[in-house]
């Protein structure tokens, strides 16, 4: 009998393997693509990627020091932050500006961690 029903279902197995299985990790290029799209409706009005606008450039952000583009007018509260921006960092800082630096002059924040993960993706391809 139990070979019956071991029988019966080998055929599902392969449906079943593969619905078991993860999601494969999003394509790059996807990624980075929706993170552009991502940055200019949430970081576009304000940031440019050559140059300052409302906020500072935004190309080299990823491993630059924090407060850091010459000539910007940073706020007290980022200068006195110091450090480097990794991933890591922007991510808390986009999620929440207000609490990450409270004082500083940013409003906007990205509340969408699948945004969040995009819009740096993004980021580190501008060298």
């Amino acid at each position: 009998m139990r070979l019956a029903w071991i029988l019966a279902l080998l055929p599902a197995l392969p449906a079943a393997v593969a619905l078991a299985r993860p999601a494969p990790p999003q394509d790059d290029a996807a990624l980075v693509a929706q993170g552009k799209e991502a940055w200019e409706e949430k970081c576009g009005l304000c940031h440019a990627v050559d140059k300052p606008k409302i906020g500072p450039m935004h190309r080299g952000v990823v491993g630059r020091a924090v407060a850091s583009v010459p000539g910007f007018d940073y706020s007290d509260a980022l200068k006195k932050l110091g450090g480097v921006w990794s991933p890591d960092r922007i991510d808390a800082y986009i999620t929440d500006p207000q609490t990450y630096a409270p004082g500083n002059k940013m409003g906007q924040s990205v509340e969408d961690p699948a945004d969040r993960k995009a819009i740096i993706a993004y980021l580190e391809t501008l060298k």
